[in-house]
C-alpha cells in the first residue's frame, strides 16, 4: 500500500483513540458529578445560625468636637 495512505490512515486511527478515550474520561467525570448531585440534593440543608443579638451602646455626649487651640 501507498505509504502515505498507511500514515494518513495511522494518523485518523490514533486521533480517533484519542477522541474516544477523551469522550470516556468526560462520560465519567459526569458520572461522578451525578453522583455528587444527587448526594447534595438528598441532604438536609445545614440549620441557618441566628445572628447575635445587637448590644445597644449609650451614646457619649462630648462637649466640644473640635481639636483644641495651638
Amino acid at each position: 500500500m501507498n505509504p502515505e495512505i498507511e500514515a494518513l490512515i495511522a494518523t485518523y486511527q490514533r486521533r480517533l483513540s484519542d477522541a474516544t478515550a477523551q469522550a470516556i474520561a468526560y462520560e465519567a467525570r459526569i458520572v461522578v458529578l451525578q453522583k455528587q448531585l444527587q448526594e447534595l440534593a438528598n441532604t438536609p440543608p445545614a440549620p441557618t445560625p441566628s445572628a447575635p443579638p445587637k448590644k445597644q451602646t449609650k451614646s457619649k455626649k462630648v462637649g466640644s468636637q473640635d481639636g483644641g487651640s495651638f
